[in-house]
């Protein structure tokens, strides 16, 4: 294949890329990174191999395709792109437009309509409000598939969460499991043989078709860029430019996965350059530290990138802070404490107490507190927590109650990075690791030397204080009151113990294991 073809099978992407029920009214626009500067995780997965003397992919971009600046991408439209008034990125705007062979359309959505906009002396515009408000229901009904992407995933989930957050050290640890879906569910894509079949057996799913429905009903689920709540799984695949790639391929992942390819002299400090600030700008700059160690080497044949960002505060911040000691496997330390007293439930699992906080926009935070003389290491074995963990059906069968809850809860920022080999291995992906049953030709045009996989890391980084996951302002609305319930509980979390953070649908965004916040 030619590489002018190459690039405008690539580029020439179908309209399942834009959201069914897009009205030419959406106008296009780019998803500013202004707001992100809080919550993020980012698996990044780097396949390396001998050199392919293959011909060289084009890197020059055909007049009316748009540059790519690697912020968050526009949505398509067929209607002329409005002008951006957004104000760069805060940090920095990547140049990836020399590289980019492809880059994924985002939908854009209309606001969440603030009461206070529409509110002018003793008046209220209601109009205007309903007019907003049916805008805003209208983009999230249009954005949710019709796929149960749910079904079939607790499985996945109920294997990787404890095998993930399993630590013989008293250190803290945070994932992303849905994120880790995305990349492995791409790698999928690219692989064939046993290497093919691990990776499906793990993601417990049937065949690719039913694979590319579940990842693309899953990113619509999770996405949110509404004002209230901001989510993004995001996804890029940077090729080399000397070998040849299946123009199919590509296609499938950008279209089902709302994934950006890119193609570049590997080993290159400019490529891995360009790889490092897509990675920052898609996670908001919050994994800089780790993401600085990044890099592909002239043998990489591909790097696979996923990333997820969230940003949402609380429904109701809490509202008071007190200094208190936290009890840490290294000793006490004096920490900055938020509290908070509602009606609400409380879970009394086998060896556990937990309560949850909302989020605005969507979702919910649980905090698992281990009961006295009960470590976590024994939590995470059991099948009660890990379903817990796991997802709404779960929770619901913990022991539950309303009660007058007074909820204690430490501000933190703990982040973890994980070299995946090793867990991967122990959850059964192994022929992709060697040199000799890997089998990427899904991928590869032609293979004139081994293709394996070489690299395998998972970072992640959450940040909690009184406000929410990231510090912002909210808007609320008083429905009524009730009587509190008679029975009070008090969840003090002063010593080690789990979270996990949810998105609508109850599955985990990110799990984590807090021993020193």
């Amino acid at each position: 294949m030619k590489s002018e073809d190459l690039y405008n099978a690539v580029t020439e992407l179908p309209d399942r890329q834009v959201l069914e029920g897009e009205k030419p009214m959406r106008a296009e626009r780019r998803v500013s990174l202004r707001r992100l500067s809080a919550l993020a995780a980012v698996l990044a997965v780097l396949a390396a191999a001998g050199i392919l003397l293959l011909p060289k992919l084009t890197r020059e971009r055909t007049s009316g395709t748009p540059a790519d600046t690697g912020a968050p991408p526009q949505t398509e439209t067929t209607q002329p792109p409005a002008e951006s008034t957004e104000a760069p990125a805060p940090f920095g705007t990547p140049e990836l437009s020399q590289y980019s062979l492809a880059t994924a359309s985002y939908p854009k959505m209309a606001p969440y309509p603030n009461e206070m906009d529409y509110r002018q002396n003793d008046n209220f515009d209601y109009e205007a409000f309903d007019t907003a408000w049916e805008l805003w229901r209208r983009d999230r009904s249009d954005l949710r598939s019709d796929v149960d992407y749910t079904k079939g995933l607790d499985a996945y989930l109920k294997k990787v969460i404890p095998e993930l957050l399993r630590s013989e050290e008293a250190e803290n640890r945070v994932v992303s499991p849905l994120n880790l879906y995305m990349a492995l569910a791409m790698l999928a894509e690219t692989t064939e043989g046993s290497s093919h079949v691990e990776l499906m057996k793990l993601l417990e799913i049937s065949d690719l078709q039913s694979l590319r429905d579940r990842a693309n009903a899953l990113w619509r689920a999770c996405y949110s860029d509404d004002r209230r709540q901001t989510c993004l799984l995001g996804a890029s695949l940077w090729l080399r430019d000397d070998t040849a790639y299946n123009a199919d391929t590509l296609d499938i992942l950008a279209s089902n996965y709302y994934s950006s390819v890119y193609a570049g002299p590997m080993g290159a400090e400019d490529y891995n350059e360009a790889l490092r600030n897509w990675t920052n700008a898609q996670t908001g700059g919050l994994l800089a530290d780790q993401i600085e160690g990044m890099e592909m080497t002239s043998e990489t044949v591909m790097a696979l990138i996923t990333t997820i960002y969230l940003k949402a505060p609380w429904a109701e911040e809490f509202y008071q802070t007190e200094q208190r000691s936290f009890h840490a496997p290294s000793g006490d330390r004096e920490l900055e404490f938020m509290t908070e007293q509602s009606t609400a439930a409380c879970y009394f699992g086998k060896g556990f107490t937990a309560a949850g906080k909302s989020l605005k926009g969507g979702g919910d935070m649980f905090f698992l507190l281990p009961d006295e003389g009960v470590s976590l290491e024994t939590l995470l074995e059991r099948e009660e927590t890990i379903r817990f963990l796991t997802d709404a059906a779960g929770r619901s069968q913990t022991e539950n109650r309303g009660v007058t809850l007074t909820l204690t809860v430490p501000k933190f920022d703990v982040s973890s990075q994980l070299n995946l080999e090793q867990s991967l291995e122990a959850l059964g992906v192994r022929s992709v690791f060697d040199p000799e049953s890997a089998n990427f030709s899904p991928l590869l045009s032609t293979a004139e030397r081994s293709v394996y996989l070489t690299q395998a890391t998972h970072g992640a980084r959450v940040l909690i204080d009184e406000k929410g996951v990231t510090a912002a302002a909210f808007t609320e609305m008083l429905a009524g009151e009730a009587m509190p319930p008679e029975e009070q509980v008090e969840l003090v979390l002063d010593r080690p113990f789990l979270f996990v953070i949810t998105n609508n649908d109850g599955l985990p965004l990110f799990v984590g294991v807090v021993n020193e916040p």
